[in-house]
């Protein structure tokens, strides 16, 4: 596999870029809880581009790209245990001693 040309990274500049206004942007909006949705989908894309184009994930061997998802797949994972443990809190009462 070829490695990404320069009109690749200049998409990748001048996209992180765009994203990085929409996200100053968006800040100074008072969208309630539904912001902090955008904000951290807009991280995500960000992510994507860096992970992707900049640190070649997308032009490495099969099995890079299958390690990558795998560390995806695992922070999912941990994520959805931690906000489990964090929504479920106030189910149960609180008995000292």
């Amino acid at each position: 596999m070829s490695g990404p040309t320069w009109k690749t990274y200049l998409f990748a500049y001048f996209g992180l870029l765009a994203l990085l206004l929409v996200n100053t942007l968006i800040a100074f909006l008072n969208l309630g809880g539904f912001g902090t949705v955008i904000e951290i989908g807009l991280a995500t894309i960000m992510a994507c581009l860096v992970a992707g184009i900049l640190m070649h994930g997308f032009y490495q061997m099969r099995l890079v790209q299958i390690i990558i998802a795998g560390g995806v797949i695992w922070f999912l994972i941990m994520m959805s245990l931690t906000l489990n443990d964090y929504f479920t809190r106030g189910w149960l009462p609180f008995h000292e001693g």
